[in-house]
């Protein structure tokens, strides 16, 4: 598994925030209203984001040996390290998509009802891109040491 690029997640982000801002704007201009928001979608980001945070920092003081911590297992490992690429990719498409609805709210805000809805996908993109930071962290704590240090490596003895 390759860490994960920026510049992969910045595709994610760009692509999902067009698509959803392209298909508002479409359904608006044939007499569509947009859709609400509800507080639960930022705010299950945002739990999604912690979580992945209190993991993270759990991981981090097993790997290091702290007092009291058992150290992982390898296949553990693995799978936090998956599920902190999937938390990257996950947070900047949620964000990318709040960030679209945004963005096609940004004209109207003068109207009450669509200003509380940029409100609540302001604060969505705020937690998207608190949940991609997280999966970055957490990816990125799961790395292990240089080629060298493999047990199977060509120089160590057979």
């Amino acid at each position: 598994m390759r860490p994960t690029s920026p510049g992969v997640l910045l595709a994610w982000l760009i692509t999902t925030g067009a698509l959803v801002w392209g298909a508002l704007r479409i359904a608006e201009s044939r007499g569509s209203t947009p859709p609400a928001l509800p507080w639960a979608g930022p705010l299950g980001i945002a739990f999604l984001a912690a979580a992945v945070l209190v993991s993270t920092i759990a991981l981090r003081r097993r790997l290091r040996g702290s007092a009291g911590t058992k150290p992982p297992q390898p296949l553990g490992v693995a799978r936090m390290a998956v599920l902190g690429k999937a938390s990257s990719h996950v947070g900047a498409i949620l964000a990318g998509g709040y960030a679209g609805y945004l963005l096609m709210l940004l004209p109207s805000l003068d109207i009450g009802a669509r200003r509380e809805r940029a409100v609540v996908a302001a604060v969505a993109v705020l937690a998207g891109a608190v949940l991609t930071l997280a999966g970055l962290f957490l990816e990125r704590s799961c790395r292990v040491g240089p080629r060298g240090d493999d047990i199977d490596s060509p120089s160590a003895p057979a």
